[in-house]
């Protein structure tokens, strides 16, 4: 083992950086490493973001700007996710625009109807693109869930879609308003007629 000045000062910063990275990940569990892009594509944005967060950095140990793909992901698809599997309205809820998604109260019956069917829900996306123009933007996610009935005479039936979101810049967070399939998440959900 090389003890010299240079190789503790190495040893010790390489110890640093991997610990430092791996806490920042898991402690704050950032949805920054909870999805996969798609490969090759990536979201595409035609304003800069300004909002930061905190876990991440660049080299001069810098917070780097969100990019409008890491604020859909942390504002609406990493709660609708986890509202979902956790079977918690409110948080489902909250990434839809009140005021301006139509049928809002109408979604809320249907999640609250899907939640009393269903005993679980697996729920994953992946991002295929991302445009933004000021204010204003839409979202292109291939979506898969699988909802596990609590009846064990129903079959689960796995529900993917490409799911398209208009999305509107609330204050600093993005809400989803408008949805297609608008049905997805309806108890009679009809995958044939989604695409």
């Amino acid at each position: 083992m090389d003890l010299t000045p240079r190789s503790i000062v190495a040893n010790g910063l390489f110890l640093w950086l991997t610990l430092g990275a791996s806490l920042a990940l898991n402690a704050t569990g950032s949805p920054r490493s909870c999805y996969m892009p798609a490969e090759g594509q990536q979201g595409q944005s035609s304003q800069p973001d300004t909002t930061r967060d905190a876990n991440s950095h660049d080299s001069t140990g810098e917070a780097e700007p969100l990019t409008v793909s890491d604020q859909v992901i942390r504002d609406i698809l990493e709660p609708l996710r986890l509202g979902m599997e956790t079977q918690n309205l409110q948080m489902v809820m909250s990434v839809f625009d009140k005021k301006e998604f139509s049928g809002y109260s109408d979604l809320e019956d249907e999640l609250r109807a899907f939640f009393q069917q269903f005993a679980e829900v697996r729920f994953r996306y992946e991002i295929l693109q991302v445009t933004a123009e000021k204010s204003r933007g839409s979202v292109t996610a291939d979506v898969e869930m699988d909802p596990l009935p609590y009846q064990t005479t129903l079959v689960p039936v796995r529900r993917s879609v490409q799911m398209r979101l208009q999305i509107a810049l609330q204050g600093k967070s993005w809400k989803v308003t408008g949805l297609t399939p608008s049905d997805f998440f309806n108890v009679d959900f009809n995958a044939a007629g989604a695409r």
